[in-house]
């Protein structure tokens, strides 16, 4: 009996020992399992109500599209990105209340979305807050990044300050003296409006500032605004206008001729270009942010057709922008190794990024991507069903955008 209890002990010791030698081999052989993928969160706060409805649709399918090519490929480093949409109103309160939930609620990894810049200066103290990394594909409001920049804040598209620069720099060149100005009354149309005669008064001295004028944010009734206008007789006028207000410019600005009296200097993305088609009058000075006819890369032209193929339609600025930015921001976590937003931030102003806009790069003080401007004039074409910027201009952000020095100046400022 004492024999047989030994015999069995012996086989069971020798059983563990070929189970733990097994064991071993395989972890020797194999590696520790690995941990199971996370769920990167993408919270998007746009405005897909109110007076931005008609153009962040085009930023979020640029969203839609760059987040399903990557989850295709395997995700940002075997993990998948979900996108979780918020509508703004296009209201600065209504913003903060969604991202606020977003990130309380719903623990979003990322923030993306804002049209509206009073939306965008809205939502970044939150972001700040809670050391979420809030990127701007739309909203442009350079005070967002400059004045008040915190470590958690990007632009992947050029500033006011920049797209300012960049038509004071046109306004200048062309030797127009006698300016009126068109700015949307809130935010973005008053730092675009400040900064572009800031700028022309310091390359053309003798310049006038005939008028300013300051349409209501979402006006669509400009003939007031044109008929004061044309009775300055003014050589050039700058619009810092956008979507609806944009589009009734024109059109009624058509009906006064405006633009064979004047030389008019607006921002002029494919959706406005689209939007009027045939009623586009040529001749518009117009300052695009990424129209898809003028990337001017491979990578640009094979987007294109992808994007073509899956909405049916050619890509507007926005859509350009979005999807450039999400795809940056992914290579920007891949070489983080996640989305620690510390190591995010250093590892966004590490490295070159080759989208379809050509090589990105942001610059560590304010977060600010070196995007470029596209300088045209409205044309009519015959390749697309809408008129283009022709004789395009491409003019490299490093030149428009401010100095470090001028962002700690802004930085000063604002916290007195």
């Amino acid at each position: 009996m004492h024999d047989l209890l030994r015999r069995r002990q012996l086989v069971r010791g020798r059983r563990w020992l070929s189970g733990a030698v097994m064991t071993l081999a395989a972890l020797l052989t194999f590696g520790v399992s690995p941990a199971p993928a996370k769920t990167i969160k993408l919270g998007f706060v746009g405005g897909l109500s109110g007076f931005c409805a008609a153009t962040i649709q085009a930023g979020k399918q640029g969203v839609e599209m760059a987040v399903d090519e990557i989850n295709a490929a395997g995700g940002v480093n075997g993990d998948k990105i979900e996108v979780i949409y918020r509508d703004s109103k296009s209201k600065p309160d209504e913003g903060a209340k969604q991202a606020r939930d977003l990130l309380e609620n719903h623990k979003v990894d990322l923030l993306t979305g804002p049209c509206s810049s009073s939306v965008l200066l809205a939502i970044s103290p939150l972001a700040k807050d809670h050391k979420v990394p809030l990127f701007s594909f739309a909203a442009k409001s350079h005070r967002a990044t400059m004045d008040f920049g915190h470590p958690y804040i990007y632009q992947t598209q050029s500033n006011t300050m920049m797209d300012a620069n960049a038509m004071a720099e046109y306004v200048a060149a062309n030797g127009w003296q006698s300016v009126v100005t068109i700015g949307l009354d809130y935010e973005w149309g008053h730092q675009t409006v400040g900064q572009f005669v800031d700028r022309l008064k310091e390359l053309a001295p003798g310049v006038q500032i005939k008028k300013q004028l300051w349409p209501k944010f979402g006006e669509s009734n400009m003939n007031s605004f044109i008929t004061a206008t044309l009775s300055e007789k003014p050589d050039a006028v700058l619009a810092a206008t956008f979507g609806p207000t944009s589009t009734s410019l024109i059109k009624q600005g058509n009906t006064y001729g405006m633009f064979e009296r004047t030389n008019v200097v607006t921002i002029m993305p494919v959706e406005v270009l689209a939007a009027l088609g045939k009623e586009m009058p040529n001749g518009i000075h117009g300052l695009g942010a990424a129209p898809f006819f003028a990337l001017g890369t491979k990578s640009g032209e094979e987007f294109v057709q992808r994007f073509r193929a899956r909405f049916n339609e050619y890509p507007k600025d926005y859509a350009v922008q979005s999807y450039d930015a999400t795809k940056h921001f992914a290579e920007g976590m891949r070489r983080a190794g996640g989305t620690d937003p510390d190591k995010l931030r250093e590892s966004m102003s590490s490295f070159t990024y080759n989208g379809i806009r050509g090589p990105l790069t942001f610059r560590q003080i304010d977060n600010q991507a070196n995007a470029p401007g596209y300088v045209g004039v409205t044309q009519q074409s015959s390749d697309y069903p809408f008129p283009i910027l022709a004789n395009i201009s491409v003019i490299p952000g490093t030149k428009t955008w401010g100095s470090e020095a001028l962002v700690r100046e802004l930085r000063a400022k604002a916290t007195q």
